[in-house]
């Protein structure tokens, strides 16, 4: 319960970014539409990374020595997973909705949505464990609180900067 809590807490600055981009949203509210599409795909790159880790810690196959390695790994299979899912995406969203620009905003704030979960997937796990905390409780809530936070500040961010919208 504290954690959650906690989380909860933590999540409230997920809203504090989409407040602080109202302009934005404002102006090309079709962005808003594909908000959870992109943190939701994240929190799933993520949780798969995740998983990936923290089998290979509880059946010793991974040790917090060969971090980095398999922390770039991920990550450059998270590179992947976006490309391909960013590519599907931007199609879909350009079906969706028409717009090509917003389209292609979606498309690439996925590709780095995927690398970010995937590089937190695969490092929180041993942030826990080498701080002594079970990687299996507590890197699923983390990873997700911060994929919506820095995946909806990604997102934003880069349609203010391609739209040319300003604050």
């Amino acid at each position: 319960m504290v954690w959650l809590s906690v989380l909860l807490i933590t999540n409230t600055v997920t809203t504090w970014v989409i407040r602080s981009q109202q302009e934005i949203l404002e102006q090309v509210v079709v962005l808003a539409a594909f908000i959870p599409l992109l943190i939701g795909t994240g929190g799933n790159v993520g949780a798969q990374s995740s998983t990936v880790v923290i089998r290979g810690i509880n059946t010793n196959e991974l040790e917090n020595s060969e971090a980095f390695k398999v922390i770039r790994r991920e990550a450059i299979a998270g590179a992947f997973l976006g490309i391909m899912l960013g590519v599907v995406v931007t199609g879909w969203a350009y079906l969706l909705q028409g717009n090509l620009a917003v389209s292609i905003i979606v498309g690439v704030s996925l590709v780095a949505i995927a690398i970010l979960a995937s590089t937190a997937g695969a490092a929180l796990p041993f942030l826990f464990s080498a701080i002594g905390f079970d990687p299996a409780l507590m890197s699923a809530p983390f990873i997700t609180t911060i994929v919506d936070v820095l995946g909806v500040l990604i997102y934003l961010n880069l349609a203010r900067h391609l739209l040319q919208i300003s604050a």
